[in-house]
């Protein structure tokens, strides 16, 4: 009985040794090499969003432009933002190449747990400007540092999709992913 107390024990504190720290526990700026990215975190809820700090679209609605009015995709006035060719499918599948490889050193601790990534593409160019992740606190995803997400974001801006005549008529084109690393 000794010889299994001091077995949990051993293992408890093995465990506690590994933990990783939560990067994210409040809201708050990290200034980097070179880019700045904003944390903003809601506490009752323990949802985190992480965003890069020059973007504009972040807390702003998506709609129709000139007017002050939101506009939300709804089943009344459904109709895709974008066109279904082959940029979508490519789209689509290059994001999750991305998703992969930024969290490559991360194998296994992200299993059953899903990034949700958000993209604001430019309504003029059809080019994603912008992009922000949310998750919640007590995920794994609040003990991957900001160098991960900022690899992500590097590499989805600039993607490109060819927007439907309604997309061309917003300010800006909202549209996200939930996506669990393999």
């Amino acid at each position: 009985m000794k010889k299994i107390l001091t077995l949990i024990s051993l293992l408890y504190n093995v465990l506690f040794g590994f933990s990783q720290t939560n990067y994210y526990t409040t809201t708050k700026t990290f200034n980097e090499q070179g880019y700045t990215y904003q944390c903003d975190v809601n506490t009752k809820s323990g949802n985190i969003k992480l965003y890069n700090k020059n973007n504009k679209w972040t807390y702003v609605n998506q709609m129709k432009k000139g007017t002050n009015t939101p506009f939300y995709v709804t089943p009344e006035n459904f109709s895709p933002l974008y066109v279904k060719d082959k940029n979508e499918a490519y789209n689509d599948s290059i994001f999750k190449v991305i998703v992969n490889n930024a969290f490559v050193n991360y194998k296994g601790k992200m299993k059953g747990w899903e990034l949700n990534i958000i993209t604001c593409t430019d309504s003029e160019t059809g080019k994603i400007s912008e992009v922000l992740f949310n998750f919640a606190d007590f995920t794994p995803y609040a003990t991957v540092p900001v160098s991960v997400y900022r690899q992500i974001e590097t590499k989805l801006v600039g993607l490109k999709y060819t927007l439907t005549p309604l997309a061309k008529t917003l300010n800006y084109v909202y549209q996200w992913w939930a996506i669990e690393p393999k």
